[in-house]
């Protein structure tokens, strides 16, 4: 498909919102992520976890994996101690004229999808990607002043340019998709997530939940890209 044609599709359905969702040969699905801008803002997060996490890229030059405030407020009010509503944030890279600068990774490796799919309905408003075995759908976010005109030959050196949305400062922001080769230890293991610190955000008891997504993501250093990493197959166990 064509980037014109693309750009058409994504118009007409998608409007404010773009939705992707990545298959396996086997059939299983990741979660569905969404990326939309909000005037001189973007936005991208799990479907799932909309009402409660995302991650932004702000107009002061800075990003944030931070709790939605409603939820946030909710919580604390529920009597559950959430430190911060920021979770991590960083200096993103500043864009030149020309050109285009990596703020952002979304990578959602095929090995560890589990979910079932869009609904039909669904289906007709989501970009559905194919993904081959021990490879992940990596859809990176760039910054610019550059139009897609002259950025789409430069993006597709690396892979395929899907959107390029501008906020109203006149930032573009553009998401390109490519499939890579996914190296499975880069992902935390058991003992590092038995060792790691949590926060209970229910106060019911947590009862043995399988099939779950986690959201995993790295601790860039200033002007540095943030790569976040989405698995399936997870378990609670008491």
């Amino acid at each position: 498909m064509i980037f014109e044609e693309i750009e058409k599709r994504i118009d007409a359905l998608f409007k404010d919102r773009v939705r992707l969702i990545a298959e396996n040969a086997s059939g299983g699905f990741s979660s569905a992520w969404m990326f939309w801008g909000n005037r001189n803002d973007f936005y991208l997060g799990s479907k799932t976890l909309l009402g409660s996490f995302k991650v932004s890229l702000h107009e002061n030059g800075r990003g944030y994996i931070a709790y939605q405030k409603q939820y946030f407020l909710k919580k604390r009010e529920e009597g559950i101690s959430i430190p911060a509503k920021t979770v991590f944030e960083w200096e993103l890279p500043k864009p030149a004229a020309l050109g285009a600068v990596h703020a952002a990774s979304l990578l959602l490796p095929s090995d560890y999808f589990t979910g079932a799919g869009p609904s039909e309905s669904a289906r007709k408003k989501t970009l559905v990607f194919g993904v081959e075995p021990g490879c992940a759908a990596e859809f990176g976010i760039f910054l610019s002043h550059e139009n897609m005109q002259t950025l789409e030959p430069k993006f597709a050196k690396m892979g395929h340019p899907i959107v390029m949305v501008t906020l109203e400062n006149k930032l573009n922001v553009s998401i390109v998709a490519r499939s890579r080769t996914f190296n499975p230890t880069v992902l935390p293991t058991a003992e590092m997530f038995a060792k790691s610190k949590s926060i209970q955000l229910q106060k019911e008891p947590t009862h043995e939940q399988k099939n779950l997504n986690a959201m995993i993501w790295n601790a860039p250093k200033d002007g540095e890209a943030l790569q976040v990493i989405d698995v399936g197959g997870l378990e609670i166990r008491k």
